[in-house]
């Protein structure tokens, strides 16, 4: 796998792309969170990073499939460095952050992945074997959790150090090493012409894409649970973590910084445990995914539960490897058990469904916070989770999934 060049040209653009788009998120939400002093607003990032998905998710997956995937990653990663080049601009010399038009920019740039994120999902099962996507996906989800980290760690010291214009321009930097790299990937044309949805009307190709979603016996059921599982992921935002921090446990933002990376810290470990047992991963992904979703529920109670920093940096920490698995074993298997001329569809509508009940959620427990207690909060995203879980366990086409060694087609998928 680590010999495919192709492959190792979209893994360049994967992780350039999330540490650009992650650093500068960072840095804009403490920038925001220390100039007003609300969670509400801070947490108006995480909004503005959701709203697109929502309401281009649709039109994005049919998209990613009629049209060449490489083709739509340049796209938008020049779409992004204009974006951020325009955010430049908009700093002021003070430093002041305009929110409602640093609002509008990270709505622009969460526009642009909700095309580019599919179309990179959608093109490893077109660059690596079907027997190397567990290791293709975990190599990539500990990198991207690297670069996460990095985004944490750095930018919240970057944001105290450098002015706010010389970020912005690092991220600049970042997304024109991206485009110049995704102009290197090439599919070839066999898997070019799999990937390409069936020559339809949008609005046809559109219903095909639902129906097809609708009947999957494991994709149905993997939307449905993430969707719900993204109403206590509501309580995660850098916002809300950052309220616990200062409210619960008396600490500051850069207690909060050692949680967030303790998290990703747990998560590179998680991927590379994936890549460890991958052979057990291909054999029992829903086993695995209903064993995490209960873990997640567990871990999220003992972090409300936390007394001090370094507790709750603990818990970060162990939340980080199941949930790190289970994305593997999710990704893998849709990759695995979905068309290739539907999977675009699969991944942006699984998106915007997610992204509409974050982006409600974050927004809701921003609201609740200010009328009950914070560890409140947690408990309630605790519980949620365990009944997420429950789900999976009584889902026995979930229950028992397993990769299968072709892709079905959508006439025989019952």
């Amino acid at each position: 796998m680590l010999r495919n060049r192709h492959f190792l040209f979209l893994w360049f653009v994967n992780i350039a792309t999330t540490l650009a788009i992650e650093l500068f998120t960072v840095t804009i939400l403490v920038t925001i969170y220390e100039q007003t002093a609300s969670t509400l607003l801070a947490a108006g990032t995480m909004v503005a990073r959701t709203l697109p998905a929502f309401l281009l998710g649709s039109v994005a997956g049919v998209l990613v499939d009629r049209f060449p995937r490489k083709n739509m990653l340049i796209s938008m990663d020049l779409v992004r460095l204009v974006l951020v080049v325009i955010a430049i601009l908009f700093l002021t010399g003070d430093e002041k952050v305009p929110v409602a038009g640093i609002y509008l920019i990270l709505a622009g740039l969460s526009a642009a992945d909700v095309f580019h994120r599919p179309a990179r999902l959608s093109l490893i099962p077109s660059l690596v074997a079907h027997e190397q996507l567990v290791k293709a996906n975990s190599f990539i989800m500990a990198s991207n959790q690297i670069m996460v980290a990095i985004s944490y760690t750095v930018g919240a010291w970057l944001i105290l150090a450098v002015p706010l214009r010389q970020i912005a321009l690092y991220v600049v930097i970042l997304f024109m090493l991206a485009t110049l790299t995704a102009m290197l990937i090439v599919v070839p044309k066999r898997q070019e012409a799999e990937d390409a949805g069936k020559k339809e009307s949008f609005w046809k190709s559109l219903v095909s894409g639902w129906n097809y979603l609708r009947q999957h016996p494991t994709a149905r059921p993997l939307t449905i649970m993430e969707t719900v599982e993204h109403l206590p992921h509501g309580i995660w935002t850098g916002a809300l973590m950052l309220a616990f921090t200062t409210r619960a446990l008396q600490g500051d933002a850069s207690d909060w910084g050692y949680q967030v990376t303790g998290f990703f810290t747990g998560m590179i470990l998680g991927s590379i445990g994936a890549l460890v047992i991958s052979n057990w991963l291909c054999r029992y992904p829903g086993r695995i995914i209903v064993v995490n979703a209960f873990a997640a529920g567990l871990f999220t109670l003992a972090y409300a539960d936390s007394q001090t920093v370094w507790m709750a940096v603990a818990w970060s920490f162990m939340f980080g490897p199941p949930f790190a698995i289970r994305d593997v074993a999710q990704n893998s298997l849709l990759q695995g058990t979905v068309e290739k001329g539907q999977l675009g569809r699969v991944y942006a509508t699984q998106e915007m469904l997610r992204n509409m009940v974050f982006m409600f959620a974050c927004i809701f427990f921003a609201w609740l916070s200010d009328f009950v207690p914070i560890r409140t909060i947690y408990v309630i995203g605790g519980i949620m989770y365990l009944f997420t879980g429950a789900y999976a366990l009584g889902n026995k086409a979930l229950r028992e999934s397993k990769m299968g060694n072709f892709i079905q087609p959508l006439e025989k998928v019952h």
